[in-house]
This record gives structure tokens, sequence and C-alpha cells, in this order.
């Protein structure tokens, strides 16, 4: 979503306010088709963003941090070399087309000051941010592209700039009551109002455009052969009372508007087909802009990183689920072979009967009522007394393995539901903070490839204290909720007191829960089924309709030596049989 005619002419009055003149102390590029120039103005630096890119093209202050390569893209560096130390002395659009030129001044090397410009068009998959020369040359582009992939025009160094082609359409500002009606009634009668709005007049988007028609009162899809005179006054009016306030900035209040929670939308006021929706206000059309797309950002950042922490544990423990399948078989193997045991006693309890050199024989089972018999193979090169030593050596052998495949079991087992945690909080997980706790954790276990490690290293290094979840009760006692292992283990082992009340959901993934004690006061029984609803609310079993919830005092919880993250033993405790309650 790139910004339309109006928004970016409201943009940019906003930019010529703060900025001019502006002294340019450094520029970089974070992104293949992104810029940010670092201006010091009115004794304040800001950050102005430039992007090219087909989706997000755009150009406004922004308070962004964003990482920059230890190298300068070529195209920085053309940028860096020709602006910095210059000042901005003028940013004026083209009209309402989305096509914007800075010009610089700096001091060329004949010591003479000399004009650049930095021309922004935003114009979708061809947006783009091109350096001019004073003679109207290009120095660079951020997109470069000959006659072989346009037409109309080259975006090479040394070429003459070209600009866009025209779309022929009527400023609103030039229009009257007469040549709005003619420029109307001249259009085909099957197009729609907001069709003819969007192609025939400058700086339109098809969302403002449907905004005009919805002022006056008309439906948008309304078709041209449908109206009459009062339909296309109401529109004319609609353009008098909200589009030409609009354009001389008097109706400004920017809002971002949401749904479901996700920016979907951003306007210079609020809209009247966004009634209903979510939307929050800004003081600029910068700031809202900022805001819409930082958010956007951290959203997107937030599902590929959660996509990809989701895949790695998913891996991880398809893995461990075909190990331990193999080991349960190993297992079984090995609880067959200690009949080897049994085999060689009966023999040395029948020796008389056993021929030498017999391969099979059958044998009673003393250990069993009636004696039932049991079939042994034998070693015909052997005597009876080697192949019972024979088959008393299998068993050993066998009593050792089953032991050390029960001790692997057993740690496979323990890394399925430890993992099977991580993969719960991670479902809970809201925030990009979360993520990086799951992620930290999942690097010091070793689950992330060491490349990884050494990218997050920095991160890992600082160990900022997780921020746990907050409520309070209904009378008024803190409630602290841990979503991931690192949460619990800070919440349990470093926050919680003695005599605070802490609270799990009974052999189930999920949060750690403490109530905190106030001196000299108890609490109440309310509060405590309260805090057992929210540990059955996050935790795996928050679908069932009843949850065991067990509750003890801080005190009685502890952490083994060696413990993998989020996993404590407790004693004195009591359970609570509550339903799973969402926090208010």
């Amino acid at each position: 979503m790139s910004p339309d005619g109006v928004t970016l002419n409201l943009i940019v009055k906003e930019l010529q306010e703060i900025l001019i003149p502006a002294r340019v102390e450094r520029i970089y590029q974070p992104e293949k088709q992104e810029i940010v120039l670092n201006l010091r103005s009115s004794r304040k630096s800001r950050q102005l963003l430039i992007s090219a890119q087909a989706e997000n093209a755009r150009l406004h202050l922004t308070t962004q941090e964003k990482k920059n390569p230890l190298t300068p893209p070529l195209f920085c560096a053309v940028l860096r070399k020709y602006l910095e130390g210059s000042r901005l002395t003028s940013i004026k659009q083209k009209g309402l087309d989305r096509v914007v030129n800075l010009s610089f001044s700096r001091i060329a090397e004949s010591g003479e000051f000399q004009d650049v410009v930095l021309v922004v068009e935003i114009m979708g998959k061809h947006s783009n941010i091109i350096l001019l020369d004073p003679s109207n040359r290009i120095i660079d582009g951020i997109k470069r592209y000959s006659h072989a992939l346009s037409r109309y025009r080259e975006v090479l160094p040394g070429h003459e700039y070209v600009a866009p082609p025209s779309q022929k359409k009527v400023h609103p500002l030039d229009l009257s009551e007469d040549r709005f009606f003619q420029l109307m009634t001249d259009q085909p009668l099957e197009k729609s109002l907001e069709e003819i709005l969007f192609q025939r007049i400058e700086g339109l988007s098809p969302v403002l455009a449907k905004e005009v028609v919805l002022q006056a009162g008309i439906e948008p899809e309304l078709r041209l052969e449908y109206c009459g005179e009062h339909e296309l006054r109401s529109l004319w009016l609609s353009i008098l009372n909200f589009l030409f306030p609009l354009l001389n900035g008097k109706m400004l209040d920017p809002v971002v508007v949401y749904q479901e929670k996700q920016p979907a939308f951003y306007a210079p006021c609020p809209f009247i087909q966004y009634h209903g929706l979510t939307q929050a206000h800004y003081s600029s059309v910068n700031e809202a802009l900022d805001k819409f797309y930082q958010t956007r950002l951290e959203i997107n950042t937030f599902q590929q990183s959660k996509a990809h922490l989701s895949a790695l544990i998913k891996n991880e423990l398809s893995r461990l689920n075909k190990k331990l399948l193999a080991q349960e078989q190993d297992e079984a193997d090995a609880q067959k072979a200690m009949n080897y045991r049994l085999q060689g006693e009966m023999i040395l309890a029948h020796l008389h009967t056993i021929d030498k050199g017999a391969r099979e024989v059958t044998l009673p089972n003393l250990y069993e009522p009636g004696s039932p018999p049991i079939n042994v193979i034998l070693d015909p090169s052997l005597s009876a007394v080697q192949n019972a030593q024979r088959l008393f050596h299998k068993y050993n052998k066998a009593r050792d393995t089953l032991k050390i495949l029960q001790k692997h079991k057993k740690d496979t087992t323990a890394e399925i539901r430890y993992l099977s945690t991580v993969q719960f909080a991670l479902e809970q997980a809201d925030s990009l903070k979360e993520l990086h706790e799951i992620q930290a954790e999942l690097m010091e276990a070793g689950y992330l490839a060491s490349k990884e490690k050494n990218k997050h290293k920095k991160k890992v290094q600082k160990k900022e204290a997780p921020q746990i979840k907050q409520i309070i009760s209904q009378d008024g006692f803190t409630i602290l909720i841990g979503k991931n292992n690192k949460q619990n283990d800070y919440l349990t082992m470093r926050l919680a007191k003695d005599e605070d009340y802490w609270l799990h959901a009974k052999e189930s993934a999920g949060a750690h829960v403490v109530v905190k004690s106030k001196p000299g006061q108890e609490i109440p029984p309310t509060t405590l089924e309260e805090a057992a609803g929210l540990a059955a609310y996050f935790s795996e079993a928050r679908h069932s309709s009843k949850v065991p919830v067990d509750c003890t005092k801080r005190k009685n919880v502890s952490k083994p030596t060696g413990a993998r993250p989020g996993f404590v033993i407790y004693k004195n405790y009591e359970t609570f049989y509550v339903a799973p309650k969402a926090p208010e």
C-alpha cells in the first residue's frame, strides 16, 4: 500500500515545514530498494525514509531503527558522495502526481555551489529513486533499466532524465462546477462514479475516490447512466466540502485503521468506509505512515520468525518421535533376549536329558505351574554346559543393552516433553520479545545452527529480564504469569518469594502462575481460584471444561540441578479443578 497523490501532498507539506532547510549528515540503505537520509534541522536530527519497493513505495519521516549492511551498496555510496554534507533546500511535488523532487545544494570540486536533485517516483512496481545532476542527467538510480525493460525511457547513468508519462488527469483545485459537470458527462455511461473520479481527477486513489462518493451520500458503484443533476451536484459538493479542505490541510486527523489487530489502511482523516473498525489517531500524516509500516513490518517479522521456529520444533519432534519408536523396538527385542537366562538355567537343570551334538531341544519350564515346554536352539559344536554358558553371556549382554536403552528412552521422552512445552509456548507467543526469548532458549539448548547462534550472540549475552504478564485480581492481589520456559524460570526462581502462592496446570505444559502475597493479609480463595483459572487457560489443557491445577507456596517449589528450563518439582500442594479463564 503506497500513499495516493493527495496523501503524498500532505506529507510533502509537513516535510517542507519541518525539514527546510536541513543538512544531510549520513545516508544509509538498509534494504535493497530503500534509503534513509539522516537530516539535521532546527537543531534536531530526523530520519527521512524513501522506499521504491513495489508494495511499499513511500516517503516519510521515521523513528524506526534499521540494521545497515557493513559495506554500503553502490547506490548508497553514490548518494553519500553527492549528498552527505549538502543542504536540503526544497521538497516539491509535481502537481498531485506521485513524484517528489528533493533539491540539494552542495559545494562542487570547483568551489562553487551546485544543485543536485533526488527524484522519488512512487508508482507501484515502477517506483524508483533517481539522482540527477544540474543538467538533468542521471547520476544513478536505485533501479537501473534500459529499453529492453521499458520502451518509454531508460534509467542509466549518463542518460537524460525522462519524467514518467503524464496521466492527463485534472487537478481537483483546477475544477469549477461547470468544468466538473462537463468532465463527468463526457464519460461512458456504464462507468461507476468512483471509477470516473479515480481515472479523471489527479491525486485520487480508488479508496479516496470511493470516499468522495460516500461523502456525497451516494453508492460508489452507482453507474453514471443512473445519475441525474441531483447526484452530480451532491458529488460536486462533496469535492468542495471534503476534498478541497483536505487538500488545504483543514480536515487533517491522520488515522491507522486496524482489522483484527493488524494495520490494514491509513488515511489523512477518518473515512466513512472504515466506520466500525478500530482506528488509531496521530498528530501528523508522517507519523501515521511510519506507525502503519513499522507495525506491519513487526507483524510480518513476527509471523516469519514464528513460522521458522515452529518448523524447527516440528522437525525436531518428528526426529525424536522416530528415534523413540526405534528405541521402543530395540527395547522389545532386548526384552525378548532376557529369555536367554531361563533357557540356560533349564539346560543346566536337564543336562542328563540333552544328547551331545543336538541342534534343538524341548525342555520343561520348571518355574511355571504345570512346567510348560520351552524350545531351546543349541549349537551342536558345543556341549550342553557350554550352550548354557553361551546363553548366559547373551542374557548378560541383553540385560546391559536394556539398561542403556531404557536410559536413552527416558532421555528421549524427556526431550520430547521439553520440546512440547517450547512448542506450546510458541503457539501462545504474541510478541517479538517472547519469540526472542524462545529463540534464545533454543540456541542455548543447541537446537539452532551455530551460524544463527553467532548471529544472535549479542542478544543472548544481554540476558534482558523477561517481561512477565501481570494481572490484578478482583480482590486487588497481583497475579504474575510466565508464558514460556524462560519466563517461568525467571518468575518462579527470581521474582516469587517464599510466601507467594505458585500454581501450574497438573501434568500439562503451560504457565507458571504466581500470586503475590501482602504482609499481614491472607490471599482469599477467590483470588486463588482466579489464578487457577488463568493457569488452566495458559496451559495445553485450555480446551478442557475442567482442568486440575496444583497450588502450593513458592517455598515448596524447587528446581533440580541441571534441569531443563521451566522444569521444577514441588510438594505439599492441593489441586483445584477449574474451568480455564482468559484474562480480561
